[in-house]
């Protein structure tokens, strides 16, 4: 097992090298995953395809991989968080670039499906490794360093995605964002350490799917670790979702901002995310994980439905800002109480039920928020996702506090 990193700085944890192999991994694939999100429903609709397929594309990734993720989860624990990033990532490589060589609609959406389960190993396994690499004091600002990076990359990805597209044409985004997953999967084969706490202790472990689903709902039981899946579900069902859905729609047609402002907003939303990350981290490690719960997914609740109120351009980009800070506060602590509360041997399965419920908001927001918009009205949309981080809020008020008391170092 890798040395435990400093506890100290931010300094001190990039001076390790495992942790950091970890994030330029992370990076390279965000980068190229952003390169294909412009690309994918146009190329979808080169083959003369509606926009209910073209959608179908998008969703079928996301889909698969709310699917796979248990699934995944166990077979980071059986094989090794090392063999599972590595394989994770050379499955999406492999998948990425048949899609850009796929002759027809249909091995596309084929193809395209193949990359999700890829996704949902590699992402499962790469935030096991890093929850299993950290001591506990230091596991919030390492997730929000990890998800940093990963947003680094999604941020930047799209605009170097569409440049690509016009002189190389649809096809060539897919086939390099392969190469850029082949890249990862080689580096993690050559460079991540292998973590024996989650690999030897599955001998004597039974194995199969009952015992995993068993694993599964012992887990569940847990009601701190149950109130990290509802505190997940909430904040991806409205930081992605909602945000990258219904937030769009809103700016071009009610506050009639346009795409440039709109995109403008989003990016905004990005930065205020990124940089509450550490301090949101640090702060969870230092104080506990229900310190900074509650108030977060309440201000958050609170950012969602002052969007009913920003009818202008102005107030739209100041709320984009809070909305993107309530996304970073929001990020971290659910995977810090994970990897809490999971034994070792466990924690893949337990990272592969927190994105699973993670995916099933990510998956209804734009559903459900879509529909209430258009039935109703987008008050209703945004209503719905304030209501969902109210309640996880309640939830984290009475959750238990997962941080142990000697490892509350006040670094």
């Amino acid at each position: 097992m890798a040395d435990e990193p400093p506890r100290t700085t931010l300094r001190g944890l990039l001076r390790e090298p495992a942790f950091v192999t970890a994030l330029v991994i992370a990076v390279v694939v965000a980068l190229g995953f952003g390169l294909v999100v412009p690309v994918i429903p146009v190329f979808a609709r080169s083959f003369g395809v509606g926009l209910f397929a073209a959608s179908a594309l998008v969703s079928v990734f996301a889909l698969v991989r709310l699917l796979s993720n248990f699934y995944t989860g166990a077979m980071t624990d059986r094989i090794g968080t090392r063999l599972a990033v590595g394989w994770g990532a050379v499955v999406v490589a492999v998948s990425s670039v048949l899609a850009g060589l796929a002759p027809n609609y249909a091995a596309l959406l084929v193809f395209r499906g193949l990359g999700g389960f890829g996704s949902a190993l590699f992402f499962n396994a790469l935030l096991t490794h890093v929850i299993r690499m950290v001591p506990a004091d230091y596991r919030g600002r390492a997730v929000g360093l990890l998800q940093g990076a990963f947003l680094f990359g999604i941020m930047f990805g799209p605009t170097v995605g569409g440049a690509l597209a016009e002189p190389l044409g649809l096809r060539w985004p897919l086939i390099i964002y392969g190469g850029f997953c082949a890249l990862a999967g080689a580096v993690a084969f050559a460079k991540l350490p292998r973590l024996e706490v989650g690999d030897t202790a599955q001998g004597s472990r039974p194995r199969g799917v009952r015992a995993t689903l068993k694993s599964a709902a012992q887990l569940c039981a847990d009601p701190a670790f149950a109130a990290a899946l509802a505190m997940m579900a909430a904040s991806r069902y409205a930081a992605t979702g909602v945000r990258f859905s219904l937030v769009p729609l809103y700016g071009d047609e009610v506050i009639g901002a346009g795409t440039l402002v709109v995109g403008v907003a989003l990016t905004l939303s990005s930065i205020s995310h990124a940089a509450v990350l550490w301090p949101a981290g640090r702060l969870i490690d230092t104080r506990g994980r229900r310190i900074l719960a509650a108030p977060a997914y309440l201000a958050f609740a609170v950012a969602s439905a002052a969007l009913i109120w920003a009818t202008g351009v102005t107030g739209f980009l100041i709320v984009m800002v809070i909305y993107g800070v309530g996304t970073g506060l929001t990020s971290v602590t659910p995977p810090a109480i994970v990897g809490d509360v999971a034994e070792p041997a466990d924690t893949g399965k337990a990272v592969g039920v927190l994105n699973t419920a993670g995916d099933l908001g990510m998956v209804a927001g734009p559903a459900v928020s879509g529909w209430l918009a258009g039935q109703i009205s987008y008050a209703a949309g945004f209503g719905t996702s304030a209501g969902l981080l109210l309640v996880a809020a309640l939830i984290a008020v009475r959750m238990r506090e997962t941080l142990p008391q000697t490892d509350r170092s006040g670094s």
